[in-house]
């Protein structure tokens, strides 16, 4: 076998063309082309999920909201029912003494 005869091809500075280098112009121009419909089309489902992801959002704050609203309304209701039956309680422990002294006021004159 002779090495003379065999040839490398030649490379530019001493660097190995790589697989780009080797491809043709068209080839190359179909991948750029290929490479920018899949960036658009990545591009346009991020937005509609953005904007899904923000519709989503608003909807939760308002559901949020309308949620803290009822909250504080029952937090306002059970304290006024609170206080409302703590006002019966106080009158008729009043009412019960004054009738157990009524009897025995009365029981006393018999």
């Amino acid at each position: 076998m002779n090495n003379k005869h065999w040839e490398e091809p030649r490379e530019e500075d001493g660097l190995t063309l790589g697989d780009e280098e080797l491809l043709s112009d068209e080839e190359l121009f179909r991948r750029e082309v290929e490479k920018s419909k899949s960036l658009k089309i990545d591009r346009l489902r991020l937005r509609d999920e953005i904007e899904k992801l923000n519709a989503e959002k608003s909807d939760l704050t308002q559901k949020n909201r309308r949620l803290t609203e009822r909250v504080a309304a029952l937090e306002n209701s059970s304290a006024n029912s609170a206080k409302a039956s703590v006002l019966p309680r106080k009158t008729v422990t009043f009412a019960v003494i004054f009738i157990l002294l009524a009897l025995l006021v009365l029981a006393t004159r018999l």
